[in-house]
C-alpha cells in the first residue's frame, strides 16, 4: 500500500479539496483507494458520505483505522490531515507516509506558515534518508493577483518541488458539495481543470508506477 499524505498545519490551506480529489483521480484509475480523515472537522468523510453510489468507489477509514485498513485491502491510502498537526502526531503520519502533498494558498500567512512546516519536515529522518517524496500544490490561485506573485516566488524558492497550480474556482465549492471530484465531472465541465492537475497526477505517477500514466 502506498500511502498519501496532505498535510500543513494552517487551516483553511486546502487539503481537504487536495485529498478527495487525489482520491477521486485514483478512483477513477480503478486503483483501491482508502481515504483516511484525522481531522476533528470530518469534513473529507462528510465528503465521502454524500458521494453518489454510481461514482468510482472510495474507502473510507476512520478512528479504527487499521482493522478498516486491514478489511479494504487498498494499493493506495490518502491521508487528509488536521489543521496544527505538529509534534509527535506529525512524525508519526509522516513515519506512514509514501509522499507528503502540501497546499499552499496565496496569502502570507499561509506562506508564512508553510514556510515553518516545511523547515520542520526537512529535518525529518525521512526526508534526510530520501525515503518520502514531497510535493508543494498551489491552491486556489487567482493569476491577477498580488498574492499569486508572492506565492509563486516563494513556491520558485522552496527545496521541494511544485507540482501543481490549482485555479480558484467554483467547480471545487461544486464537487464538495456533491461528493465528486473533478475527475468525475464531464469534459466539457472539467477539462481546464484536468489540464492543471495533469502534473500533479503524473507526478505522482513516478512515485508509484502502479497507476497508469495519464496520456
Amino acid at each position: 500500500m502506498q500511502t498519501i499524505l496532505v498535510a500543513n498545519p494552517k487551516g483553511g490551506s486546502g487539503k481537504t479539496t487536495l485529498a478527495t480529489n487525489v482520491a477521486g483521480w485514483l478512483a477513477g484509475k480503478r486503483q483501491r483507494v482508502a481515504l483516511t480523515d484525522i481531522d476533528p472537522q470530518q469534513s473529507s468523510a462528510q465528503w465521502l458520505a454524500r458521494r453518489p453510489r454510481l461514482f468510482p468507489a472510495i474507502g473510507t477509514v476512520g478512528r479504527d483505522g487499521e482493522s478498516e485498513l486491514r478489511r479494504l485491502d487498498p494499493l493506495w491510502q490518502v491521508v487528509d490531515s488536521a489543521a496544527g498537526i505538529h509534534g509527535d502526531d506529525l512524525k508519526q503520519a509522516l513515519k506512514g507516509a509514501d509522499v507528503l502533498l502540501v497546499p499552499v494558498s496565496a496569502s502570507a500567512f499561509d506562506i508564512a506558515a508553510t514556510q515553518r512546516f516545511l523547515a520542520i519536515v526537512a529535518e525529518t529522518k525521512a526526508v534526510k534518508k530520501g525515503r518520502l517524496a514531497i510535493g508543494l500544490v498551489a491552491m486556489r490561485v487567482d493569476a491577477r493577483t498580488h498574492s499569486a506573485a508572492e506565492l509563486d516566488v516563494f513556491l520558485g524558492g522552496c527545496a521541494f518541488p511544485r507540482v501543481a497550480q490549482l485555479r480558484d474556482a467554483q467547480i471545487y465549492v461544486h464537487c464538495a458539495r456533491d461528493g465528486a471530484s473533478v475527475f468525475d465531472l464531464p469534459r466539457s465541465r472539467a477539462e481546464h481543470d484536468w489540464e492543471q492537475w495533469r502534473p500533479l497526477t503524473r507526478w505522482l505517477a513516478r512515485q508509484a508506477p502502479r497507476v497508469e500514466r495519464p496520456a
